[in-house]
């Protein structure tokens, strides 16, 4: 026997034992599902993400290429609801400091739309995410909107006030992108230079 025989080891039995193996699996379960959940709605945020982002540079492109229109007289601008060609001061893919012709329009390939741009001999398509439909559109100085440029009738500026590019999302709901031309809208004349032929 033992010399103390009130002192009892103390440790777990078999039963305590399972209990807390159990409980321990329990958390562990819901920590890799907590986990799962977690790296699903994280991989959500970020194609959501990285979409705003490619959308965003896509309109700062646009407003930055279509604000710079310059009118020349040589080079007529013009613009129907799915193309547009002009000259422009702002280059997107080229060095910036010159006039540049450039072309944009909307492209078509089964449910996708994209915008190409044609600037300078080098082609850059830029994706529209959840667009069903795209249309540009044209603003005189009164505020009227055209689906082409120079209207059929009537006295007109070179360039128009503001080019619009109407989206419409596959949630129904629509998106505008704006850019009102910040130069001239006519091509400047100098009475006093002189004429070759």
């Amino acid at each position: 026997m033992s010399d103390h025989p009130h002192l009892r080891q103390r440790g777990l039995t078999l039963l305590e034992m399972m209990v807390v193996l159990l409980i321990a699996g329990m958390a562990i379960a819901l920590g890799f599902q907590s986990l799962g959940q977690w790296r699903r709605a994280n991989a959500a945020i970020a194609g959501i993400s990285g979409a705003t982002q490619q959308a965003t540079l896509t309109e700062s492109w646009v407003e930055s290429s279509l604000r710079s229109l310059y009118p020349v007289k040589e080079e007529a601008f013009e613009g129907t609801s799915q193309h547009l060609a002009g000259i422009a001061t702002q280059a997107v893919q080229s060095h910036q400091g010159g006039a540049v012709a450039i072309e944009w329009s909307i492209q078509e390939d089964g449910a996708q739309r994209r915008l190409k741009l044609v600037e300078a001999g080098k082609e850059l398509e830029l994706p529209l995410p959840g667009v069903t439909k795209a249309t540009f559109g044209y603003m005189d100085k009164e505020g009227r909107m055209y689906e082409q440029w120079p209207p059929k009738l009537g006295l007109h500026d070179h360039l128009p006030a503001m080019i619009v590019l109407e989206q419409e999302m596959d949630d129904g709901s629509q998106r505008l992108w704006a850019a009102a031309v910040a130069g001239a809208h006519n091509p400047y004349v100098n009475p006093f230079e002189a004429e070759f032929d």
